[in-house]
């Protein structure tokens, strides 16, 4: 991820500057790190369509999504992208593209057709609720019990101050956790977050976040809260979508992947967290 200053709203001109440079270098040149990098070759490249959540979730591994998004703006307002924002049902894309890119019109359907196609409701819901089956399975394995699922009540407590739930509690030998599962390209969003890390709080429980990916406010507040967020940085597919992954990947270089178990870094991470917890 980013450097420490990555997420500040206090970010200097040659810090940002730095970053603009990045992504005019995306734009430009088929050998930037971008299409060197993560894997097998893609078929994306500097003439290629984007939408801006592609672009923060390709840069993440450098920088935090806000500071992305500042950069695009940076070019679009010196007229080195191109702009459209195109609605697809109920979704809305900003795309962006080199300005002296011609004939875009076709790369720009077929773009939408294909995000349109994963962000579909149906695909969403299948995503969100494996993730959430694969961290049940997970957390099991790691000893600990599953109490409740999609609750705001816990131990004679329950939350009042809005209608957030926590989609798992579970009870380990010496504390009891809440887990929130966010297996999305967007950061959980922070108004969500907030109440989440106070719901925790109110009903004494210690936070345990399990997400594809997060900011450094996040990740701080949450510590704060002696809690963990488990970053698993790929968008975990169902098995079944194989064809739909493989085209994230070829057509938009997106980091989707099918599991049906976690890697070793998940019981790793989670068994040390626990043994903390459990002696704090």
């Amino acid at each position: 991820m980013g450097g420490p200053d990555a997420d500040s709203e206090q970010l200097t001109d040659p810090a940002l500057d730095k970053r603009v440079e990045d992504l005019r270098s995306f734009f430009e040149d088929p050998n930037h790190w971008i299409y060197l990098s993560k894997g097998t070759p893609s078929n994306i490249n500097p003439s290629s369509v984007y939408h801006i959540t592609q672009l923060q979730v390709l840069f993440e591994d450098r920088y935090f999504h806000k500071l992305t998004y500042r950069a695009i703006q940076r070019l679009i307002d010196e007229d080195f992208l191109s702009s459209r924002r195109e609605k697809s049902g109920s979704i809305t894309f900003v795309l962006v593209w080199r300005r002296n890119v011609r004939y875009v019109e076709r790369p720009i359907k077929a773009h939408l057709d294909l995000a349109t196609e994963y962000a579909e409701e149906t695909v969403s819901k299948a995503v969100g609720r494996y993730a959430e089956t694969l961290v049940s399975f997970g957390l099991r394995a790691l000893g600990l019990q599953i109490h409740s699922r999609n609750t705001n009540k816990y131990n004679g407590k329950a939350w009042s101050k809005s209608q957030h739930d926590l989609d798992f509690i579970v009870e380990g030998p010496n504390a009891a956790y809440g887990v929130e599962v966010k297996n999305t390209f967007d950061y959980m969003p922070m108004n969500e977050f907030s109440i989440k890390l106070d719901m925790c709080n109110e009903l004494g429980l210690i936070p345990l976040f399990i997400v594809r990916s997060r900011d450094s406010i996040q990740w701080r507040d949450t510590r704060e809260r002696h809690g963990l967020i488990y970053m698993f940085k790929s968008k975990i597919f169902p098995p079944g979508y194989d064809d739909l992954v493989s085209r994230m990947w070829q057509d938009m270089r997106l980091p989707v992947t099918i599991w049906d178990d976690w890697r070793p870094s998940f019981y790793d991470t989670l068994s040390s967290f626990l043994q903390r917890g459990n002696t704090s």
